[in-house]
Parts: structure tokens; C-alpha cells; sequence
């Protein structure tokens, strides 16, 4: 039997979008704060997919004038991103493909996965650094 959706409060969204904020910032990996506060409400696959899209769209907007500030949009920085930017296009479409193609018991469960060894992976590294 599948688990009642759950509908946090705003205090959570503003704690784990603040967490997601910071960690985007220091090292583009706020996709795993997000999750926590968004997978546990059972959100139709769409539904997720496009919250998640608005989510990063706005938060990287409010980024931008800090990493102008930091002197991060340089010259190179904005021709790498005209290089890649075929390949975003290409991998925005496949992603749109795979959403509509996976069942959403599927699709689900793959992000659990997926979220289990991203989280793996900065605990990893943060751990390495420490050391």
C-alpha cells in the first residue's frame, strides 16, 4: 500500500528551499534538499518534473547577479556555455521523451535511486575534502 502524500508547511518549504538555495550556490547539488521536501508529497510525474524546472529556473536567476559579482561570467565561461548549449537543447528533449515514456512507479523509484547515490556521491566528497 502506497504511503499517504504528505503535505508540508510552509516553515519546511522555506527551510528546505533555503538549504537547496545554499547548496546550489556552493556547489550546484540543491536537487537532493529539493527532493526531500517535494517527493515525499507523491506530486504527479509531471507535475514534478515542471515544479522542479520552475524551482531551478528561478533560482538560478537569483543567482546570476552573485556569480557576476564573483566574477564567474567571464569571456570562457560564456563561450563553454554557447559550446554546450546544443547539447542542453538534445538532453532537454530526451529527458521529455524518457518522462513521457516511463511509468510513474517507475519513474519514481528511479529517483529514489538516484537521489540514494547523488546524496553517496557529496558525502564522498565532502568526506574526502575533510581529510
Amino acid at each position: 500500500m502506497a504511503a499517504a502524500p504528505l503535505r508540508p508547511g510552509l516553515p519546511s518549504g522555506i527551510l528546505w528551499g533555503v538549504v537547496s538555495g545554499f547548496t546550489s550556490m556552493i556547489a550546484n547539488a540543491g536537487a537532493p534538499p529539493f527532493q526531500v521536501y517535494v517527493i515525499p508529497q507523491r506530486l504527479p510525474k509531471d507535475l514534478f518534473i515542471g515544479t522542479g524546472i520552475l524551482f531551478f529556473a528561478a533560482l538560478n536567476w537569483f543567482k546570476l547577479p552573485f556569480f557576476v559579482a564573483l566574477g564567474q561570467l567571464t569571456r570562457d565561461t560564456m563561450l563553454t556555455s554557447a559550446a554546450l548549449f546544443p547539447l542542453a537543447i538534445v538532453s532537454t528533449w530526451a529527458g521529455v521523451l524518457l518522462v513521457r515514456r516511463v511509468p510513474a512507479e517507475r519513474f519514481f523509484t528511479v529517483i529514489y535511486y538516484l537521489l540514494i547515490a547523488v546524496g553517496a556521491k557529496l558525502l564522498w566528497d565532502g568526506g574526502r575534502g575533510l581529510i
